[in-house]
C-alpha cells in the first residue's frame, strides 16, 4: 500500500513515519510538509525511511497541489492542526483515498462527521481521530461499552508525567496552539443525557493511574471524545460522559498563567502595523525553544470506567493502557503513542480492516481486538477489569 503523511515534519508524525516504514504491508511512504521545512523531512526520510519514502513539499492551503502530493495514495495520515482537517478530507475525497487524523478539539469532530453519507456513498473511509486521545480512548470506550446492555456512565482519562530534567522553563509535549486552546477554551461535558459548557481544565478530579503515573488530578478540556462517545452509544442508553486530562503540575501551572494573561486568545492585536494574535505569536516563539536531547522519561495512562448493566446486573468496567517512551527508537512516549495508533490504523484502512465505508470516530469502526493486538505488538498493551456483584 501506499500511504501519504501530511504534516510530516510535525512532532506527532515521527510515530508514524517509524511504524510505517518498518511494516511490510506498506511499499511507498509520501511525506508533505510545508517547503521551509523540507529539510526535516529529507533526513527523516533518510533515517527512518527504510528505502520507502519520498518528499513532496506542500501548503495544504493549495488544493491542487495538496492533490497531486496524494494522488495514487491508498491512505492519507493528517498530521497537520485540527483546523486544516475539512481541507485535507476534500483532496482525499476527491482522490479516493482513506483518511485519519489526530482529532477535531469537538467542534470540528461534528463538521467533519456531517461528511458520513457522502464519503458512504463514496466507498472511502474516514477514521476521525486516531491518536492516542483521542483514538485510543475511543476503541477503550467500545471495548467497555461491548461489555454491558445498558450504560450509565463512560469516562475517558488521559494522565501524562514527565520525570525527565530539563534546564529550559517549558518542555512542549505536542502542539502548542492545540495545547493553549485546550487550557483557554470552554469544553464539554455530557450530563443527565445532554452536553452541558463547562470551563476549560475545570472539574478537578484525582485518578490512581498505574506507576509509573501515578495518582493525579485530571481536568475536563476540549476534545474529539466528548463529542463523538455520547452519540455513539446513545441507544444503549448512555446518561454521563466526560473526557479528562492530566498533566505535570508545573507544566499545568505554567500553561494556566500563560491561557489566563491571553495567550491563548486568537484575535490580533496590532503590534508596530503588524497583526497578530497572541495563540499564532506564542506557537512561533515556542517553535524557538530548544529541544530536550536527553532519554525520554515521559509516562502515559489512558483509561477508561465504565458502568451499566449487563445480563440483569449491575456491572463496572475499567480498561487501561499504559504508554512508555520506545527505546529502540529514542522516542518520547508523546510522539509514540501518538503516531503509533495513526500508523496502526493507515494499515488497517489499506487492508479493509476497518468497518467502513464513511466518516466516525474510531468506537464505531475500529474492531477493538484486531487494534488492541496490534498496539501490543508496539509494546502498549491493555488491560481490562470487570466487576459484578458475588451476591
Amino acid at each position: 500500500m501506499k500511504v501519504a503523511i501530511i504534516g510530516a515534519a510535525g512532532t506527532q508524525a515521527q510515530g508514524v513515519i517509524r511504524d510505517l516504514a518498518i511494516s511490510k504491508d506498506v511499499e511507498h511512504i509520501v511525506l508533505s510538509d510545508l517547503e521551509s521545512i523540507k529539510g526535516v523531512m529529507t533526513k527523516r526520510a533518510e533515517d527512518w525511511g527504510e528505502g520507502k519514502a519520498t518528499v513532496i513539499p506542500v501548503d495544504v492551503n493549495d488544493a491542487e497541489k495538496l492533490r497531486e502530493a496524494i494522488h495514487g495514495c491508498d491512505v492519507v495520515a493528517n498530521c497537520t492542526s485540527h483546523v486544516f482537517n475539512l481541507q485535507i478530507m476534500s483532496a482525499c475525497y476527491q482522490e479516493g483515498c482513506h483518511y485519519t487524523d489526530l482529532g477535531g478539539l469537538f467542534h470540528y469532530y461534528r463538521k467533519q462527521v456531517m461528511e458520513h453519507e457522502k464519503w458512504k456513498e463514496r466507498g472511502i473511509t474516514a477514521v476521525l481521530g486516531m491518536g492516542s486521545a483521542p483514538g485510543v480512548t475511543n476503541v477503550l470506550a467500545r471495548v467497555a461499552a461491548d461489555r454491558l446492555d445498558t450504560i450509565e456512565h463512560i469516562y475517558l482519562r488521559d494522565g501524562i508525567v514527565n520525570y525527565a530534567k530539563s534546564d529550559f522553563p517549558l518542555t512542549i509535549p505536542y502542539a502548542v496552539g492545540t495545547l493553549l486552546q485546550e487550557f483557554s477554551d470552554n469544553c464539554f461535558i455530557f450530563e443527565n443525557g445532554d452536553w452541558k459548557e463547562v470551563a476549560a481544565f475545570s472539574q478537578p478530579e484525582e485518578i490512581d493511574f498505574p506507576d509509573p503515573v501515578g495518582s493525579m488530578n485530571v481536568y475536563a478540556t476540549i476534545h474529539s471524545e466528548a463529542a463523538s462517545v455520547p452519540e455513539s452509544f446513545k441507544d444503549r442508553g448512555l446518561q454521563h460522559m466526560s473526557f479528562k486530562l492530566g498533566m505535570p503540575v508545573d507544566f499545568e501551572q505554567k500553561l494556566r498563567f500563560l491561557a489566563g494573561i491571553g495567550f491563548g486568545s486568537t484575535e490580533p492585536i496590532e503590534v508596530r502595523e503588524m497583526k497578530l494574535s497572541p495563540r499564532e505569536f506564542f506557537a512561533a516563539f515556542a517553535d524557538t525553544f530548544p529541544k530536550p536531547t536527553g532519554k525520554p522519561e515521559d509516562f502515559k495512562c489512558l483509561r477508561v470506567d465504565a458502568k451499566g448493566v449487563k445480563d440483569g446486573m449491575t456491572t463496572i468496567i475499567q480498561t487501561d493502557v499504559m504508554c512508555s517512551p520506545s527505546e529502540a527508537w529514542n522516542m518520547k512516549t508523546g510522539p509514540y503513542s501518538v503516531g503509533v495508533p495513526v500508523g496502526i490504523i493507515c494499515r488497517m484502512l489499506g487492508k479493509n480492516e476497518v468497518e467502513g465505508p464513511g466518516c466516525m470516530p474510531a468506537e464505531r469502526c475500529v474492531p477493538p481486538d484486531l487494534f488492541l493486538k496490534y498496539l501490543a505488538e508496539r509494546n502498549m498493551h491493555s488491560t481490562i477489569s470487570v466487576k459484578t456483584p458475588l451476591a
